[in-house]
C-alpha cells in the first residue's frame, strides 16, 4: 500500500532538488560571479551574512536536509 506512494516521493525529490540547486547559485561568494569568469577576488574579506542574504542560506539549509529526510525515507520504502 506504501509502495503507491513512491512516485509522489520522487516527484517531490525532484522539485526539492531543483530548488537546491537554484538557491546554491542564488547564493553570493565574496567577489561574486566576477571571480568565476577569471576577476581576481584579492581583496575580498570575511562577511556576514544580512537580510536576503541569510534568508536564502537558511532556505537552501531546510531545502537540502527535506530533500535528505526524502531521499532516506523514498530507499526506505523501496525495500
Amino acid at each position: 500500500m506504501i509502495q503507491q506512494w513512491l512516485p509522489a516521493i520522487r516527484v517531490v525529490q525532484i522539485v526539492l532538488s531543483i530548488a537546491v540547486i537554484a538557491f546554491i547559485l542564488l547564493q553570493v561568494r565574496s567577489a561574486g560571479l566576477g571571480s568565476a569568469f577569471g576577476g581576481t577576488s584579492a581583496g575580498s574579506v570575511f562577511k556576514t551574512r544580512r537580510g536576503v542574504e541569510r534568508l536564502v542560506f537558511n532556505i537552501t539549509i531546510v531545502f537540502i536536509v527535506l530533500f535528505s529526510v526524502i531521499s532516506v525515507v523514498s530507499a526506505a520504502l523501496i525495500r
